[in-house]
C-alpha cells in the first residue's frame, strides 16, 4: 500500500507543479524534475518521462521512510504530521534552485509559495491515503 501511497501522492505534487509551471509560467515543475546539479548523471539529457521516474522513486522512498519514522511515535494516521513535514520538507529542498539557471530565483516569493503549497498537498495526500488504508 506504500508503494501505492507514493505513486500516487508523487504523481499529485508533479501534476500539481506542472500546472502551475503552465499557467504562471514559474518553473516549478522543473525544479521538482531537476537534477543538475547531481554529478555525472546531471550532465546528461533525460527524457521527461525518465525525469518523472526519477521523482516517483524518490516519492515512493520518501513515502517508506515518513511511514517507519512516524510509526516510532505513534503518529503514522496524524494526517497533520505528513502535512508538517512534507511542508518541511520543501522549505528544506527549495535552496536546491541556486544550483540551476532553468529554475526559479531563490527569492522569487510566487514560487516559494507554490513549493509549499505543493509540498503541503503532497503530505496531505499522503495522509488520506494512509488513513484510508489504515481504515480498511
Amino acid at each position: 500500500m506504500l508503494l501505492f501511497i507514493g505513486i500516487i501522492s508523487g504523481s499529485i505534487i508533479g501534476l500539481f507543479f506542472y500546472l502551475c509551471q503552465l499557467i504562471t509560467n514559474i518553473p516549478v515543475y522543473t525544479l521538482l524534475m531537476n537534477i543538475d546539479y547531481f554529478p555525472i548523471i546531471g550532465e546528461w539529457q533525460h527524457p521527461p518521462i525518465l525525469e518523472f521516474s526519477y521523482h516517483i522513486v524518490v516519492s515512493v522512498v520518501l513515502v517508506y521512510m515518513l511511514f517507519f519514522f512516524l510509526r516510532l511515535w505513534n503518529l503514522e494516521c496524524k494526517l497533520w504530521a505528513y502535512v508538517s513535514i512534507s511542508g518541511v520538507i520543501g522549505l528544506l529542498i527549495y535552496p536546491t534552485t541556486a544550483l540551476s539557471d532553468r529554475t526559479p530565483e531563490l527569492y522569487d516569493g510566487y514560487a516559494i509559495i507554490l513549493w509549499i503549497i505543493g509540498h503541503l498537498i503532497y503530505g496531505f495526500s499522503i495522509g488520506v491515503f494512509r488513513q484510508h488504508s489504515y481504515k480498511t
